[in-house]
Parts: structure tokens; sequence; C-alpha cells
């Protein structure tokens, strides 16, 4: 535990003088947030509504999907893994401790938001802040485990880097961060169930502004968060010339499935 505790530490100072994350931790978040705070709510005041989530949601991804498996891609191919494993270092160690790390600097970005969301821009305030705290935390696991699992799995940085943009970008456009699902057409909120994203702002409707609890999207973000760890263990490798990128890519699309039966019968 307490080296465990120490490889944390180390990893957290690390973050703080990586211009990289901070980048993608905290610059880009907290620019995306006011610039677009400032005109969507004179042009659509109905982004009030999903404005503190969204955004919240905004930032989870960009420091899951944009940071974190490139960061897990170029230490594999640089031997730092196998460095871990000469020293005795656990595989779960090497994926979770950024996942912690990430959630120290996003917890901090999210109050920040939340505050200033509300008192800048009259974004709708959490009616109740521990289901505030509760959609914020699995909607981070969600995005956290497909981060893990695109760094564990992709072949090089290239293609951790395009599979991100492709859960990235759709989003962003079809989960309800800058257009509530409601306001979508019938088919685009169908596709939007395939994202994390359009379960995580039901998540934050239910449990944080007094909707009725998601159960479909509670349980979709539940299986998800559980299948891509999980996937992200059987398919991680210590070094880069051991790793067979079509096995595991196959494997690692076994994490879309909760997503698809939802997009059935949500």
């Amino acid at each position: 535990m307490s080296a465990f505790v120490h490889h944390l530490a180390y990893d957290f100072r690390t973050g703080i003088r990586d211009r990289s994350k901070l980048l993608m931790f905290y610059l880009f978040p907290f620019v995306f947030f006011f610039v677009v705070g400032a005109f969507m709510v004179q042009i659509n005041p109905g982004f009030r509504a999903v404005m503190i989530p969204g955004m919240v949601l905004f930032a989870f991804m960009s420091s899951a999907l944009q940071s974190l498996p490139s960061a897990l891609v170029q230490a594999r191919e640089a031997g730092v893994f196998r460095s871990y494993r000469i020293n005795g270092v656990p595989s779960g160690s090497i994926m979770a401790i950024p996942v912690i790390g990430a959630l120290v600097h996003m917890a901090i970005v999210t109050v920040v938001i939340a505050v200033a969301g509300s008192r800048l821009y009259g974004g709708a305030a959490p009616a109740s802040l521990p289901g505030f705290a509760a959609a914020a935390f699995l909607s981070f696991l969600a995005y956290a485990g497909f981060g893990v699992l695109i760094g564990v799995a992709a072949g090089n940085v290239n293609a951790s880097i395009l599979v991100s943009q492709l859960l990235y970008i759709p989003s962003i456009l079809l989960g309800g961060i800058m257009v509530p699902a409601e306001m979508m057409p019938g088919a685009f909120r169908k596709i939007g169930l395939l994202l994390p994203a359009s379960h995580s702002m039901r998540l934050f409707t239910g449990l944080a502004y007094g909707g009725a609890t998601p159960w479909l999207s509670l349980g979709v973000l539940g299986a998800s968060i559980v299948l891509s760890f999980t996937l992200a263990a059987l398919v991680f490798e210590w070094d880069s010339r051991a790793a067979q990128p079509c096995r595991r890519a196959y494997l690692a699309l076994l994490v879309v499935v909760p997503y698809a039966v939802a997009a059935i019968v949500g």
C-alpha cells in the first residue's frame, strides 16, 4: 500500500508539471467552458439547463480520451512498463494510478465549472449535491475505462488518437452536451444511446436535477465501467513487441455491448 501511495503521489506531481496534461485537464476545458458559455446562453437560453453537467462531461472527455490513452501507449513504447515489471509494480497499479490522479484533477475542475456556471451564466444549479457527485463519479469512471482500454489496446499513439476521436466527437454532437437530447430527432437520440455521454446526461438529470432515476443508463454505465477495466486487464501488455494489436482490438470491442443493448431497448 505504501508503494502504491508513493507511486500515486509521484504520478500526481508529474502530472502537474506535464504541459500536455495541464492543457487537457485544465486549460482546454476551462477555455471551452468560458467561451461556449458566453455565447451559447445568448443564442440558446435552454443551454442553461445542461450547461453545468455538459461542460463537466466535456472536461472528463478531454482528460480521459485526449490525454490518458496516448500517455499509456507512450509509456509502454518507451519501456516504462518493462521497468515497472522488473521492479514488481503490478499491472493493476499501472492502469489505476493515472485514473485516480486524473480523478483528483477532475474533481477540482468540476467544482470550478459548477460554481462559475451558476454564478456567471445562470446555469441550473444541482438540486442534489450528493446526486451530482455520484453522477459525476460514475461518468468519469465510464470515460476513464474507455481511456484505459484504448491505451492498452491501441498498437501505437496514432491508433489511440484515432479511436479516441471516434468516441470524443460524436459524444459532443449527439450526447446531449451541447443540445438537450429532447430537442434532437428520434434517430439521433437512438444513435446517442451508443455513447456514454447520453447516459451520463440522463444520470445527471435523474440524480442531480430531480428527475426520475434512469435505471437503464445507470445499469449501462455500471456495466461499461466493469467491462472496460476487465477487458483492459485482459489485453494489457508489458512490452510493445509482445503486443498483438488486431487480437486486442477485437476483444476491446466487447465494451460497446451495454450501449448496443441500450440503443435497442431504450
